[in-house]
């Protein structure tokens, strides 16, 4: 019997058949399980009155230490170590640091690195100075001579000052003056040292000088308070020291300022070795094993590495090994694609502000009804499917006003520090941003008066959507990480036993923490059902 099938009826089914099964093969497995975002803390069995249960970090149930070291393997044992431990891992694992100058970029020589910080630990060591425990401080761009300098205060036991760069001379000598620093690392004729003139305890200076600079002498100004001495010449003519065996914990190594929002004042924050390496080795295992630092990575800081959540996050890298680029040029001074336009780097982390700019600017661009398609698609991908829309010719076609990172960028780190007032992102920008930057986003809450590096983020493939109003803008911040706890306490009007999700108070504790035991923050929070913390009203 003849079949009553056309040509057209096959063509049909074939059509039929495609839409089915066509997508099943294209579209691949989601970022993340799913599951996972049901419940992303440990929460505590009982807690205290007045206060929420404790919350931690699923890598660290309760009954289980907090993350408070590197685990560095010395023999049949393990050691915390500190943060001499990671320029050495750095080392060992054949890291490269290269510096961004403008259109070219310089590749640095590590053995050539690791002799510098020998140099200038032992021509700091040898200044004279009033304290027992020489305090150096670093007003540099972003640079290698900024990464050496702490790695050198590391070595030699110095207390180590970063002051971000570009600062009015007037900031930076009220620094100078809280943390009574004797020493200060600079680019040669970036500040008048006369107009430090209230910051008594300076007494000596090292000039970093550019290579098309060095045939001037900035080290000869006879009517000089301090003494001049230039980075390449130390270098190239001091002698190497003797690294210490120990270095002693119980002592700073990093002085961070920053504004205290239960006093509402600046305060110089001391960060032990331990505060940073636990806080470096929780953020090497908070995102889920394919999203990890890995060797073959490219990390490049688009934030200045005075934020120490910034400079966290580079340790991190470099203890997996990772390539490090830095640039100068960072947003806000600058771009954020001038900042990654030569690196083409695969991690990044960026201010909140600028990302917060960056959906600005990008969103009101896509002015042609193609742009609003391709951006409604992405975002189906991204809440339906799990899936960080990938770079494409089409994606690109016709594009709107957007940064091109390129092509290897697939996470980016961000972070909402309340004591700096950053521009809170919500998850539906999150979103935008994740299409717009074909890249995964982690979107950290820090607070350096409380601890070293994140107190909490967002998972890595958490895309879900935000349930926004005229009146609420849905946000959260995520789950802590490993090396704290977070609990809330009734605060003024703020009562934990009313409603379903506790609020109040944000205290932290734990290794990455700055105080022996709690730390109360100022800072207003409320766990959500699924274990996220979302932040309230600034304390007062």
């Amino acid at each position: 019997m003849a079949s009553d099938m056309s040509y057209v009826t096959y063509t049909l089914i074939a059509v039929v058949a495609g839409l089915i099964f066509i997508p099943v093969f294209l579209d691949g497995e989601p970022d993340g399980p799913a599951m996972a975002l049901v419940q992303q803390s440990a929460v505590a069995p009982t807690r205290m009155k007045n206060e929420s249960a404790v919350y931690r970090s699923r890598e660290t149930p309760f009954g289980f230490p907090l993350r408070k070291g590197l685990g560095i393997q010395q023999g049949h044992a393990k050691r915390n170590g500190d943060v001499r431990d990671i320029w050495r891992v750095f080392v060992q694992k054949i890291g490269h640091l290269h510096t961004i100058l403008g259109n070219d970029k310089v590749v640095h020589s590590i053995e050539t690195l690791d002799g510098e910080i020998d140099t200038l630990g032992a021509y700091i060591s040898e200044l004279p100075t009033s304290a027992s425990r020489k305090v150096v401080a670093v007003y540099l761009p972003n640079s290698v001579e900024n990464i050496i300098a702490g790695f050198a205060c590391a070595f030699y036991d110095f207390t180590f000052v970063p002051l971000q760069y570009g600062t009015e001379t007037d900031v930076v000598e009220e620094k100078l003056k809280n943390t009574n620093a004797e020493i200060l690392i600079m680019p040669a004729a970036s500040l008048d040292l006369n107009d430090l003139g209230s910051a008594t305890s300076l007494k000596h200076v090292i000039l970093v000088v550019e290579e098309g600079s060095r045939h001037l002498d900035f080290a000869s100004e006879p009517n000089a308070r301090v003494t001049l001495k230039e980075w390449h010449d130390i270098a190239a003519t001091g002698k190497k020291g003797v690294r210490p065996e120990k270095v002693d914990e119980s002592q700073p190594h990093m002085l961070v300022i920053s504004k205290n929002l239960k006093l509402q004042q600046t305060e110089v924050i001391p960060y032990t070795h331990t505060n940073i390496v636990s806080a470096v080795s929780a953020q090497a295992t908070a995102v889920p094993p394919k999203d990890q630092f890995k060797a073959s990575d490219i990390f490049s800081p688009a934030s200045t590495l005075a934020d120490q959540f910034t400079r966290i996050l580079t340790y991190t890298a470099m203890l997996a090994g990772c390539t490090v680029i830095v640039n100068a040029v960072v947003p806000p001074s600058g771009s954020l694609q001038s900042s990654c336009a030569n690196a083409v780097p695969s991690v990044i982390v960026i201010p909140a502000d600028a990302l917060f700019a960056l959906w600005r600017t990008c969103m009101p661009a896509r002015v042609e009804i193609f742009h609003e398609w391709m951006h409604a698609y992405q975002l189906r991908r991204l809440v339906r499917y799990g899936q960080v829309p990938q770079q494409s010719m089409v994606a690109r076609f016709n594009d709107y006003d957007r940064p091109n990172l390129g092509k290897n960028l697939r996470l980016i780190y961000v972070a909402e520090n309340p004591a700096e007032g950053t521009k809170p992102i919500t998850c539906n920008m999150l979103n935008d941003l994740r299409a717009i930057l074909f890249s995964k986003i982690v979107y950290a809450f820090t607070y350096p008066p409380a601890a070293a590096g994140a107190i909490t983020q967002i998972a890595s493939y958490d895309y879900r959507p935000g349930m926004d109003t005229n009146v609420f803008k849905d946000a959260h911040v995520g789950s802590p990480l490993s090396s704290v706890e977070v609990k809330v306490r009734d605060v003024a009007e703020y009562k934990t036993e009313e409603g379903k999700e506790p609020v109040g108070e944000i205290l932290v504790a734990g290794p990455a923490v700055t105080v022996q035991g709690e730390y109360a923050t100022g800072v207003i929070g409320r766990w959500r059902s699924d274990g996220c913390l979302a932040l309230g009203s600034r304390g007062e």
